[in-house]
């Protein structure tokens, strides 16, 4: 704790100040707090402090900050200045009061725990990346092996070779969701236009008549929005992504309805289908990594989307109840370039 006077002097520690940031008393009585600034807070962060403690009704700051001790030791806080007052307003400042708490060994708790679950998804990455290879690779190898030795009978040639180009491209996809999963999002910001992704990429699911079948589509797009920043291959990933989920619900039949819109702050697309609906225990887990009600899949999709947005600044929201269809609604912040 230290506490200052209106001028902003220090006029008084207690020894817990003393013995963290390795002053003596005599060295920090008179001295402006300035000597704890550390050179990696920015100017920008002691301007919000000030206008907090000068907050006729707020009064006071509280927030993490790093200050640096007589030794050049950088130290993690949660600092909080109070305003001490003899009448109303700025002008009747006659004090300060700080109270200030190591943060040291919370924070490195957090990075440990951060470094096991980092760990605990690497294992479970691995044992589900395990499962959803042996069987494609194993039939792959099989192929592989019947086409090498010649042991085919010739009416089966194509049927194998079918099954090696399909059992491929399954191993292919599996390796690229993993990969586009693990890769931190790195944006490229850009103006962008979300009615024209949408159609693109809502172009590219009609086309694919395995995927549709005999599903229904409903579109209905805002005009009235702008482009706004986005990195608009990864921005196509998440539209995709939630798209097929969508229509793999639906098995190829019921309706799907796609809309943009904008609310104050936000730019939107929302996904609707008339699948059967989505458990509220399911409803929980579904954005998180690994998680799948599929016989085949890694449980991928919907988490890569869920972390490009949240690295958008956006937002993906579910809606849900049994036998009534789903809702997907991804929202951005509607900044520009």
């Amino acid at each position: 704790m230290f506490y200052c006077d209106r001028e902003a002097d220090i006029i008084e520690v207690n020894p817990a100040f003393l013995k963290l940031y390795g002053y003596r008393r005599e060295e920090v009585i008179g001295r402006n707090p300035r000597i704890l600034r550390s050179d990696h807070t920015l100017p920008e962060l002691y301007k919000r402090m000030w206008e907090g403690i000068a907050d006729p009704v707020r009064g006071f700051w509280r927030g993490p900050i790093v200050n640096k001790a007589k030794d050049g030791r950088e130290i993690p806080m949660l600092l909080s200045i109070t305003a001490i007052r003899d009448t109303e307003g700025a002008e009747g400042i006659i004090g300060f009061m700080a109270v200030g708490m190591d943060m040291t060994e919370q924070l490195s708790l957090k990075t440990r725990v951060a470094q096991s679950e980092a760990l605990a998804n690497i294992g479970e990455m691995a044992a589900v990346v395990a499962h959803e290879i042996r069987n494609p690779l194993g039939s792959v190898v099989i192929a592989a092996n019947q086409l090498a030795t010649d042991s085919v009978a010739p009416e089966d040639k194509g049927m194998v070779m079918k099954l090696l180009r399909s059992e491929s491209k399954r191993l292919t996809d599996v390796l690229a969701g993993f990969l586009a999963y693990a890769r931190p999002p790195s944006l490229r910001l850009a103006r962008a236009d979300l009615n024209a992704l949408v159609t693109e990429v809502l172009g590219i699911a009609q086309s694919n008549r395995e995927l549709m079948r005999h599903t229904r589509v409903s579109v209905s797009l805002d005009p009235s929005l702008k482009s706004c920043a986005m990195d608009s291959d990864q921005v196509r990933q998440v539209v995709w992504n939630i798209m097929v989920n969508a229509l793999q619900a639906m098995d190829g039949y019921g309706k799907l309805t796609v809309t943009t819109g904008r609310e104050p702050g936000w730019v939107f697309f929302r996904v609707r289908d008339t699948g059967p609906g989505i458990p509220e225990p399911v409803l929980r887990e579904i954005l998180k990594p690994f998680f799948t009600t599929k016989q085949q899949g890694t449980g991928l999709g919907l988490a890569t989307a869920d972390r490009i947005v949240k690295a958008h600044g956006g937002v993906i929201g579910v809606e849900s109840r049994p036998g009534e269809g789903a809702v997907f609604t991804v929202r951005l912040p509607e900044t520009e370039a």
